[in-house]
């Protein structure tokens, strides 16, 4: 039996990756396609657009009637619109980091949470613990509907200057999400799911395809002179680079960060009514003394 990365979204582009010469970790992501490709990555974000398979990335769909009361109890960030998305520290109750996720509110009762980083295993768990919580015979999030779907989609990341251009070619630019928005679109003729990242210099998406569609939409990105290939690794320097704080998610073991900076990047509300925020506060008051 093969194992769980096997089974997900990164099979159907396996054998695309196997054709650009991978090199893959450990969980057979593909990590990088030729030596020196940050340095080629830099070039390209800057001039074009870089695209990766991020279909290891673990997802969570919540739904139910108490989705939005668990996904702001157990997310830090600011509360979500409809049709919203973005970054948000997901705390334990002693104020460390268990992972930062970026949460997509995709209906009324409805978030997705996507998470490529090597944090992924400690925030399911946490989720789920926080889920079945249960004080003096109540619980508050009794009915949650917490599923894993990772399997459902393959994930695609598209980002640089001219990646909003890329995806235009496939559909009214209009139908296209701003930064921060997320939105069912047809690229190529294919239903997907766009979110667009905020606070990122260029325009950077995250792409959920549908698996007996994957290869075709890959090769169909990559039919486009601008658009250039690499592994996560090369991407994940790009993202560290405009977004600073996900450095520290390459750490595995207890993560504590800074509170001025998490509040500074927008990945905590000014509240304490999240998770954790008491814990946060302390190791804050702490650190000061």
């Amino acid at each position: 039996m093969g194992s769980r990365q096997d089974q997900r979204g990164l099979g159907v582009l396996y054998e695309e990756h196997m054709v650009l010469g991978a090199s893959f970790g450990p969980s057979r992501e593909p990590l990088r396609y030729v030596d020196g490709e940050e340095t080629l990555a830099r070039e390209s974000m800057r001039e074009g657009a870089l695209l990766c398979d991020a279909s290891t990335a673990k997802m969570l769909l919540l739904g139910g009637a108490c989705a939005t009361s668990y996904a702001t109890t157990a997310c830090a960030r600011p509360a979500l619109g409809v049709g919203r998305c973005g970054f948000g520290a997901v705390l334990t109750g002693d104020g460390c980091v268990a992972s930062i996720p970026l949460l997509a509110r995709t209906g009324d009762n409805e978030y997705v949470l996507v998470d490529s980083s090597a944090r992924s295993e400690v925030l399911e768990g946490w989720l789920s613990f926080l889920a079945g919580i249960e004080q003096d015979g109540v619980a508050p999030f009794d009915g949650l509907q917490c599923e894993d779907v990772s399997q459902s989609h393959v994930v695609l990341g598209l980002a640089g200057a001219k990646a909003a251009d890329v995806l235009a070619d496939y559909t009214n630019p209009s139908n296209l999400p701003p930064a921060g928005h997320v939105r069912s679109c047809m690229l190529d003729r294919i239903p997907c799911i766009v979110m667009r990242l905020d606070g990122v210099e260029v325009p950077a998406y995250v792409l959920l395809v549908p698996p007996h569609k994957g290869r075709a939409l890959w090769r169909s990105l990559l039919s486009f002179a601008e658009v250039v290939p690499v592994g996560l690794d090369a991407m994940r320097d790009r993202m560290h680079r405009m977004l600073s704080w996900s450095r520290h998610l390459s750490e595995v073991g207890r993560l504590r960060i800074d509170a001025k900076e998490l509040a500074n990047h927008g990945l905590v509300r000014h509240s304490a009514d999240y998770v954790g925020a008491r814990g946060l506060t302390a190791a804050e008051e702490g650190s000061a003394r």
